[in-house]
């Protein structure tokens, strides 16, 4: 690939504007690098790093916790780039030589996901929000329900809201398959991004005295603040109760702890069981519970990696492998097969969720120690060391 080319193909990555074929030539770029070089690439990665992380304006986002909406986030940092990235900008030469490409196989690849719900109503109608034109999609009572551009969808009271006959509010449900996600508008104005193979029950219209969700799977929220009427979010044994705040709370079953990280502002933490005091966290600190213990444990956290996801890009540090394929699982859609026992082998990086599957597991077993093999939605996943 000559100079120009590439150039002109990373400025469109880095804008988002690049289309999937595009981020395809650029993960066959990197793989197209043997491993036999003997250039020292550690510090040309580091700058490399650092050189595409201001261009999209990370460190800012980190330090001020301004986190971008669902779409496009183009990023890939050195795990997936920096070392074909450093190759290209420090060699001198004007193309690489032919015999040292080797494409990536995507004969089996699969895309990732993308917007998709099945909205249900108080009356058990189901609407499936990804066919959904834009505009209005449903009233419930003096609520009115629409789906606007970008595809999210927005509650609006038109009145005193619809009441059940033993006098509570009617509730709705939203549901993301694997491969999908979903961002919603609630009555009061508070927004929820919801991650894949989860839950929200909510009401059409919320109490004077509190608003209360339900989570099953994965969420980040946005509450509207209001001093008079605390938000509560309840997953599995515990609830979050907040007044007004960012936070993500991670309560898939599959995983060992309910996790809860605030990014702005505070929340308690209660376990429903046996702590009804709960815990205060401050930004920066994420909490972790379990149906199996009796307290909460909080620790600092890496608020960057709990909430990449809502981003629109993976992103690993020190994980586990089990752990990433849960994420890949979920992502993708597909069913997890292991292969003979794993390496406790533990890997770091990042890399967009909007590239096909290939990327993803190109990137882990460039990282070493592991192999992968697809076939239909069947994701085999096997130690090589």
């Amino acid at each position: 690939m000559e100079k120009a080319a590439f150039y002109k193909l990373l400025d469109k990555y880095i804008s988002g504007e690049a289309s999937q074929e595009e981020e395809q030539q650029l993960l066959n770029f990197y793989g197209s690098f043997n491993k036999s070089s003997n250039a020292d690439l550690s510090d040309l990665g580091e700058k490399m790093e650092s050189r595409m992380l201001q261009a999209l304006d990370l460190d800012e986002q980190v330090q001020s916790s301004r986190w971008k909406p669902f779409g496009k986030f183009a990023i890939a940092a050195s795990v997936i780039m920096a070392v074909a990235l450093s190759l290209y900008f420090y060699t001198g030469s004007e193309e690489i030589e032919p015999e040292t490409f080797a494409e990536i196989d995507v004969k089996n690849d699969i895309a990732p996901g993308d917007n998709k719900a099945i909205l249900t109503l108080a009356d058990g109608s189901r609407i499936s929000l990804d066919d959904a034109a834009e505009g209005f999609v449903a009233s419930q009572g003096n609520t009115s329900i629409t789906k606007t551009e970008d595809g999210q969808i927005v509650y609006n009271k038109n009145g005193g809201g619809m009441r059940s006959m033993n006098g509570s509010t009617a509730a709705n449900t939203i549901q993301t398959p694997k491969g999908g996600r979903y961002q919603i508008r609630l009555p009061d104005g508070s927004r929820v991004w919801l991650n894949s193979a989860s839950t929200l029950t909510y009401p059409t219209t919320f109490a004077v005295t509190e608003r209360k969700v339900k989570l099953i799977g994965e969420a980040y929220f946005e509450i509207a603040r209001n001093k008079k009427v605390p938000f509560r979010v309840e997953s599995n044994n515990q609830t979050v109760e907040v007044l007004g705040t960012h936070f993500n709370v991670n309560s898939y079953e599959d995983e060992a702890y309910i996790k809860t990280t605030l990014l702005e502002g505070s929340v308690r933490i209660i376990l429903n069981s046996s702590n009804p005091k709960g815990k205060l966290l401050k930004p920066g600190e994420q909490s972790l519970t379990s149906a199996s213990q009796a307290d909460i444990k909080v620790q600092d956290t890496d608020i960057e990696k709990a909430i990449a996801w809502k981003n629109g890009y993976f992103k690993f540090k020190n994980t586990p492998i089990k752990d990433i394929m849960r994420e890949i699982e979920r992502w993708y859609d597909v069913e997890l097969v292991y292969d003979g026992k794993l390496a406790p082998d533990e890997f770091t990086g990042y890399i967009s969720n909007e590239v096909k599957i290939s990327g993803v597991l190109k990137m882990l077993e460039e990282s070493g120690g592991i192999k992968f093999s697809v076939k239909g939605r069947k994701l085999k996943v096997k130690s090589i060391q």
